[in-house]
């Protein structure tokens, strides 16, 4: 597996540890194998795991027990989405029942397989995900920072604008449930690129109101701000001064829309 596949910036990767594989059973007597550490942050760590019907995912497992609550947060917030997106999904094909295309929605985020605090370790709490839907392999998945910071490498225009155009379908999605980021940087974003597929990762810091009301315009415009920056960044701009390199086939309008966007320009 590419060491880089989990290079968030509030991660110390641990790419050279040994794979050694150990079991981790939920109370429902389900079994995952553990195998490599991806990352860790001061609140959980990250490992590939191995589901019961042998296809890959991710374990998440708190540092502590003190910081389960962390986990069991963002486990609150998947289930949110999924079963909004199942409904969304299910209104749309009765609108429209002719239609072809699907919203697709629930390929945005990782699918939630199970929640459970762990006896065997030490009573931390332990997230199992996948990304079953938008790839096979875990390696088919790049961050967009990482495809960004890489030197004189940077997304075409077409490719920015789908790419920013489903992160702006994301939050659309999400900033109606009332969850927020405030900030999301390129290192979150999840970039399939042969199937054209973007998804957030981490969701343990999205905050969320009351259902029904609108989360504050400063948490809205901050989402907005920060993944039409890293768009910027992938085209090789920079966010500070404003400014997008020359490319023929990156349209004035284009630029400009960009660059208001990752400027604050827009709340909704």
């Amino acid at each position: 597996m590419d060491p880089d596949f989990f290079r968030f910036s509030s991660f110390e990767i641990k790419p050279n540890l040994p794979k050694g594989i150990m079991n981790i059973v939920s109370p429902k007597g389900s079994e995952y194998g553990v195998g490599e550490l991806l990352g860790e942050t001061e609140e959980f760590r990250l490992y590939e795991c191995v589901l019961p019907d042998g296809s890959p995912g991710i374990l998440k497992i708190a540092t502590t027990p003190g910081h389960n609550g962390v986990l069991d947060r963002e486990a609150f917030i998947l289930d949110i989405l999924r079963k909004e997106a199942v409904a969304v999904e299910a209104e749309y094909a009765r609108v429209k029942p002719d239609s072809k295309k699907k919203l697709n929605y629930a390929f945005n985020f990782p699918s939630l397989v199970e929640s459970f605090i762990s006896p065997e370790q030490e009573g931390r709490r332990v997230l199992i995900v996948h990304f079953h839907e938008i790839s096979k392999e875990l390696a088919d998945l790049a961050p967009l920072g990482h495809l960004a910071s890489r030197e004189h490498v940077r997304v075409d225009a077409r490719t920015s604008a789908w790419i920013l155009g489903k992160l702006l379908k994301i939050l659309v999605f999400a900033h109606s449930l009332g969850i927020t980021f405030v900030t999301i940087d390129g290192d979150n974003i999840l970039i399939n690129r042969e199937e054209h597929y973007v998804a957030l990762f981490d969701w343990s810091k999205a905050i969320r109101t009351s259902r029904g009301q609108r989360p504050p315009s400063a948490a809205t415009r901050g989402d907005i701000e920060s993944v039409a920056r890293e768009v910027v960044l992938a085209l090789g701009g920079n966010p500070a001064t404003a400014t997008i390199p020359d490319d023929p086939d990156l349209p004035d309008e284009y630029r400009d829309i960009v660059l208001s966007i990752a400027n604050g320009g827009f709340e909704d």
